[in-house]
């Protein structure tokens, strides 16, 4: 996992404030063993949440497979991370990015330079590579659907090192808990780095 340089995290101006959203099964999982998302993780009031938050966003950044398996109904500004593609070059639906080949900071100027609040819906693979920039992360838990053998939403997650470890390990602080639905016992906790943002600024 690339780590966020420091001349590039803390800087007096900030254009862009990076934030994750997940939720997550009893194992940390995001996805079933084949990768899908199964409908019974989800939940009403957290998808309408996600859902507001994503709007109010510049760009969402996306994973390939996420960005395949979700239609942009609501033709929001995209980011699609891709192996396969060189550089970063915009498409009829969506940016295509490497970040092999551009940096994250590079990348923001090129498709959001007036700056803003950016999304990371997922998968994995955007979780990862954002770790060390996030400002925010909106971590939502349903105990209800456990996901035993699924995929976790960071890796290098197991019995020793939850999701919350390893965002505390990135430098965020949980806020409080609040429960979205009782009935369910579905959770959200907002995850913030003290001080204010340390994602990306100005200097490039």
């Amino acid at each position: 996992m690339p780590d966020a340089p420091a001349s590039e995290t803390r800087a007096s101006a900030f254009r862009w404030r990076i934030e994750g959203h997940a939720i997550l099964s009893p194992e940390d999982c995001i996805a079933d063993a084949s990768g899908a998302f199964p409908p019974a993780l989800g939940d009403a009031n957290d998808w309408a949440r996600f859902q507001a938050a994503l709007d109010a966003c510049a760009a969402t950044v996306l994973a390939r497979a996420s960005h395949e398996a979700t239609p942009n109904a609501g033709r929001r500004l995209r980011v699609v991370m891709s192996r396969g593609h060189r550089g970063l070059t915009r498409g009829l639906e969506a940016w295509e990015w490497n970040p092999a080949d551009i940096p994250v900071p590079e990348m923001l100027a090129a498709v959001v330079p007036e700056g803003g609040r950016i999304g990371v819906p997922g998968g994995r693979a955007a979780f990862d590579l954002f770790l060390p920039w996030f400002d925010s992360f909106h971590l939502a838990r349903n105990p209800s659907c456990p996901l035993p053998g699924g995929r976790p939403v960071f890796s290098g997650l197991g019995p020793a090192r939850s999701a919350e470890r390893a965002l505390a390990e990135a430098g965020l602080v949980p806020g409080p808990t609040e429960t979205l639905t009782p009935e369910t016992g579905v959770t959200l906790t907002e995850w913030r780095r003290p001080g204010g943002p340390a994602s990306c600024d100005g200097d490039l």
